[in-house]
Parts: C-alpha cells; structure tokens; sequence
C-alpha cells in the first residue's frame, strides 16, 4: 500500500551541562574555577532522498531523537556536541510542523539531497569559569544544557502536478485524460471509478506539462462523503485548476460552485489558483441555456469556459493551449521575483553554537 502522509515527532539533542569545578593541584591548593562548558545537542534534519518511493518506512517509528550533548569537563574542557540526526524522506515530500495547534509549511522537498533543519539541538551549558569576577573568585555557578527543539511534523507527498483535473462523478475526467496525454486511467459508467489520483504528460508542440485527474468530489467530500477529499492535496503544486462539469446537467451552475467550495473549504489557497472551466459532453447535451448564462457570469469574471467533447476529441486543443500558456506565464512570474539578497557577516567561532 501506498503511504503518503504519516505525522511523526523529532526532538533535537538536549545541551549538556556546563561544571562547576576547582583546580586541584600541587602547590595550588586554591586553584581558580576550571569547570569547561557542556556540548550542544544535536540537530535533526530532513534529507530528499530517490531512493525512497513513499513514507511506508515511518509507520513503525513515529519518534526520532537526536543525541544529547556531552557535560563540561575539568580544566575547561568542553563537552562532546551531539551528533546530529539525518532523517531520509522521499523527494517529492512537503514538511509540515505544527505552531499553535496549525500546520504550518516548513519545507517543499523537490531535489535530491535537498536537506533542512526541522529542529534545532539545545546549546551546552557554561561551566563556572565564566562566572568568576574580581570579587567572586569561587563560583560554583554553572548552567544546565538547553532543551532541543521538540517539533510535532506532518509529512505528504505531494505529486509533481502541473494541472488538476477537478470534477463530479461521470463528468468525463479520465476520458478527457485519456484523450490528451498517453495516460490510461480506468473509465466506466459507475460513480467513484476514479480512486487515487491519475498523471498524465500532455504535450502540445511547444510545452510538457503533468496533468493530473482527480477522484470524483461530491457535496459534503470536505466531511468524508464519498472517497472524501484528502487527495486534493496533490494539487498543492498545480499551477492551473479545470473544472471539468457534465453539459448535460440539469444544474450546471450548482454543480460549479460545489465544486469550488469543496476545494476552498479544504485549503483556502487553493482557491487563489489560476482557473478555467470546461463543460464536457457537448456532443451529447440539447439544451445550451443554462450553459450560456454560466458562459456569461464566468466572463464577467475574467474565466473562459470551454465547451469540449472528450470522446469527440472536440475543442480539446484550444483547452490545452490556453492552459499550458497559463502555467508558464504562472512559472516565468514566479521566476522574476527577486532573489533574496544574501550577506555574509563573519563572525567569531562559538564552541556552542
């Protein structure tokens, strides 16, 4: 079975404890304070790996922890760091942590290799030779380690998809998949064929892009009517949405703004995306009134609704060209942000950073 969301917790290494301790040797029975200071702990990462297919390996270990930094030692000697702890995810995984009781995106995992800190080990604890002073020549003050970083993390692979195919039961979406990529996803005349999502490559002469078929949404998916509505989440990547409606509905409009909602009310994001509208079936509907009046709302809104005959292969050209345009004008505006400017500050070595 396919895993591709598993939550798991990481605590980073706890710093060890600086000494509180006094030189004692020959000749200098009141030796000064010589207590070193406590290692820090150590650090978990997160590390993109091709040699892992899906998150199946975490369902047996939900808890990862760091090693402990080493205590302070006499004559100022400073405690082992704890060795960090590198956890392999698959590429293609989005990291989540949990702030405040929200999911909260950490990490989008793309390349291999890519690595990230998710949380950070506890710095070590001074010894008490740096709390003598002209006047407290004798401390026996020193700190404990700090805690690491204890993060609560939800991971999902997410698909490499460029376009989501989004509609009801029987609205054609994997005959349209079918007749526009090389993709085979099973069609039939039964609610609900559709159980995971689909991907296809469509070419058009000028651009690849991955279009992707999701599992049918119903009224109420948000609530677990249905297969639900948690494989939406593979459309966290997808530059442009298609609504795919069946002509013949006798309430096509209805069908729309469900369909919408359903996206919205399970991330409010994806509601931003870039949209278009295609009504398929158009070989089999009579009546286009309903189809008109929803043509002219849609267009006061700036989105063009397609009328497509997958099995006709009827329009599927325009719809194409029109979409792949959008996700490059999608990825060259994305690509003309400024990078963030990096400067670099030398600064001194701190054992304990």
């Amino acid at each position: 079975m396919f895993v591709d969301n598993v939550e798991i917790v990481v605590k980073a290494g706890t710093g060890g404890n600086g000494l509180a301790s006094f030189r004692r040797e020959k000749f200098l029975p009141f030796g000064g304070p010589d207590g070193g200071d406590g290692g820090r702990g150590g650090n978990v990462f997160l590390e993109a790996s091709i040699d892992l297919k899906d998150l199946a390996s975490f369902k047996h270990k939900l808890f990862y922890k760091a090693e402990n930094g080493g205590p302070g030692g006499k004559n100022k000697m400073h405690g082992l760091n704890g060795s960090d702890l590198c956890i392999k995810i698959p590429v293609g995984t989005i990291a989540y942590v949990r702030k405040n009781g929200e999911l909260v995106q950490k990490a989008d995992f793309r390349i291999n290799g890519q690595r990230v800190m998710i949380a950070k080990g506890g710095r070590g604890g001074k010894g008490n030779v740096h709390f003598a002073t002209a006047t407290h020549k004798a401390p026996r003050e020193f700190q404990s380690g700090e805690e690491g970083e204890r993060i609560d993390v939800e991971l999902q692979i997410s698909l490499p998809v460029d376009v989501g195919i989004i509609g009801m039961p029987n609205s054609g979406k994997s005959t349209l998949l079918s007749a526009i990529s090389g993709a085979k996803p099973k069609a039939a005349d039964y609610f609900f064929t559709t159980q995971e999502p689909v991907m296809g490559t469509v070419d058009d002469g000028r651009n690849r892009y991955v279009w992707a078929e999701m599992p049918a949404i119903i009224e109420g998916s948000r609530k677990g009517k249905g297969i639900g509505s948690r494989f939406l989440r593979h459309l966290s990547r997808a530059a442009v949405l298609v609504y795919l409606l069946d002509a013949t509905s006798q309430q096509i409009e209805e069908d729309l703004a469900c369909l919408k909602e359903e996206v919205k009310e399970f991330n409010q994001e994806f509601a931003g995306k870039k949209y278009v509208v295609a009504a398929n079936k158009m070989d089999e509907t009579v009546d286009n009134t309903a189809l008109s009046n929803l043509t002219e709302k849609l267009a006061v809104e700036g989105v063009r609704l397609f009328q497509v005959s997958a099995i006709g292969e009827s329009g599927l050209k325009d719809l194409v060209a029109t979409v792949h345009k959008m996700v490059t004008d999608a990825g060259v505006m994305q690509s003309e942000e400024p990078a963030p400017e990096i400067i670099f500050r030398p600064r001194p070595v701190d054992r304990q950073a």
